[in-house]
């Protein structure tokens, strides 16, 4: 044991003398005089300002004229680069984004079938981004947060169902499920679900309130924003009916800034407040870039910034709602004016949205859902609350009644009905509902209709095969689950007989006058 110690011992330090560390021997080749040249500056602080300046100088002009080379290259590495060389990311940032990027090209090359497709999608909206110019430094951590979640999605995890919304891990960003278009980051989503955990936090006074987690939340989805405009905004990645990436919509930016006014007065941390500031802007700023939509009373706060004309009802009282917090708990004059604009438009627009038996999810449009419905009238009794406006209260009084009431349905009175005659079952409902027609003689069920109907005035086409007496009897399923019934009778005779038809001229048994006769030949 101690010769090989020995010899192990002997070995090392052969290898030490021979090159770690041990005097040059004759005859090895003399070490690079490039090694020696003086440099710059040296670590001991001793500076040669001369040649630094130089070497800076040839470095900045080096940038400067990739920049320049850069600048009509439109492609994913080219942003990436430029982001780098202006100095908006560092080494480590540009390494990771180039890292994600080959990593989302390979696996867009190796999937098949519908997960290759959604990977080749999410792919293409960063580089179409990137084609457009619009790939911004600050756009870099939200687009490619995006494009590694996708990888992570269509190589490892289940295949989702259209719509559905998944977190990965501990960040609290939210993704959709949009086919076609692959996992896309969804703002609202993200931010309404911190946003009412901080109203806990709120309530309860910091009882319920974890407040380390959500520090790191808040801070995770803040970092999200993107510039925009002058101002700060959290976009959407994907095409969405007209509108083509980055979009906003204004109740996901007021429900950030609304959830960041609350983080710094729950977290008691003053720099959540100046994050809501900057994102402020896009209320003052108009479509595309904003959504600030000028009305006759005030200003309109839209859902999404490609669709200045629509109206849609919830978005715009949340765009209000968000903006008090901004005003309230941040202390902010300039919330308060956007606040004061969008409350008298919001006001002046709510009767249009009533129908006497449900909410309209937009001016002029369908009806809401229940679930569209409910949030609607859960902001207007939040606005009622806090502002104690006949306006708001009252409507929120109307629309939880709403619920409680079934669908009223009305049968046109039915006169005249003659068997073998076509005719029509008319009828009218006062909200969208689920329908059921039967008509019934004393043999059993003579018509049957069932669907989903719109509120208002229908029709439907009826022939009785018989003279009698048949029921009517009208079902309908509100959205709230009421039930709403109408019945009537009815009675049905055989058609009128018809009257003959009058003989035409020169016809059998018709009267012919003496003098048209023409003379009989003889023989």
């Amino acid at each position: 044991m101690g010769l090989r110690r020995i010899a192990a011992a002997v070995a090392a330090a052969t290898l030490i003398a021979a090159g770690c560390g041990g005097e040059q021997r004759a005859g090895r080749a003399p070490a690079d005089p490039r090694a020696q040249a003086p440099v710059p500056w040296r670590p001991d602080g001793a500076l040669d300002r001369v040649q630094r300046a130089r070497a800076l100088a040839a470095r900045a002009a080096r940038r400067r004229a990739e920049l320049e080379r850069l600048a009509g290259v439109h492609t994913v590495p080219a942003a990436l680069r430029r982001a780098l060389l202006s100095r908006a990311i560092g080494e480590r940032a540009h390494a990771g984004y180039r890292a994600a990027y080959r990593g989302a090209r390979l696996a867009a090359g190796r999937l098949e079938g519908a997960r290759g497709a959604e990977q080749a999608a999410a792919l293409g909206a960063v580089e179409r981004l990137a084609a457009a110019g619009l790939l911004t430094p600050s756009r870099l951590r939200p687009a490619f947060l995006n494009l590694r979640r996708n990888t992570r999605m269509w190589t490892r995890a289940p295949f989702p169902v259209a719509g559905e919304r998944r977190s990965f891990g501990r960040h609290p960003a939210v993704f959709q499920y949009v086919p076609g278009q692959g996992m896309q980051l969804h703002p609202l989503a993200s931010w309404g679900r911190v946003n009412a955990r901080l109203r806990r936090c709120l309530l309860t006074r910091g009882a319920a309130c974890p407040e380390r987690r959500m520090r790191r939340q808040v801070d995770a989805l803040a970092r999200l924003g993107a510039r925009r405009g002058g101002f700060l905004a959290w976009e959407y990645q994907y095409a969405y009916a007209q509108g083509t990436p980055p979009w906003i919509s204004g109740m996901a930016q007021a429900t950030a800034v609304q959830a960041l006014s609350r983080a710094a007065h729950a977290l008691d941390a003053a720099r959540y407040t100046r994050v809501a500031r900057r994102a402020l802007g896009a209320f003052e700023a108009p479509p595309p870039t904003g959504v600030a939509v000028p009305a006759a009373a005030g200003t309109r706060y839209v859902m999404y910034s490609f669709a200045p004309p629509l109206q849609i009802l919830n978005g715009e009282l949340q765009a209000i709602n968000g903006l008090r917090d901004a005003a309230v708990l941040g202390r902010s004059a300039r919330a308060e004016r956007l606040v004061r604009r969008g409350d008298a438009a919001a006001r002046a627009a709510l009767g249009g949205f009533d129908t006497g038996a449900w909410s309209l999810y937009s001016a002029a449009g369908a009806e809401s859902t229940l679930s569209y419905h409910q949030l609607t009238t859960s902001i207007l009794v939040e606005l009622c609350r806090r502002t104690e406006r006949a306006a708001y209260c009252g409507a929120a009084r109307r629309f939880a009644r709403y619920e409680r009431e079934p669908p009223q349905i009305r049968i046109a009175p039915l006169r005249g009905l003659r068997a073998r005659r076509g005719s029509s079952l008319r009828f009218s409902l006062s909200k969208g509902a689920a329908v059921q027609v039967r008509v019934t003689a004393a043999g059993g069920v003579v018509l049957s209709h069932d669907g989903q109907l719109a509120r208002g005035d229908h029709a439907l086409g009826w022939m009785p095969a018989a003279r009698g007496r048949y029921r009517v009897r009208i079902s309908a399923r509100g959205p709230e689950g009421r039930v709403g019934v109408a019945r009537t009778r009815v009675r049905v005779v055989l058609p009128r007989p018809r009257s003959p038809r009058a003989p035409r001229p020169g016809l059998v048994g018709e009267a012919v006058d003496p003098g048209l006769r023409q003379p009989r030949r003889r023989g």
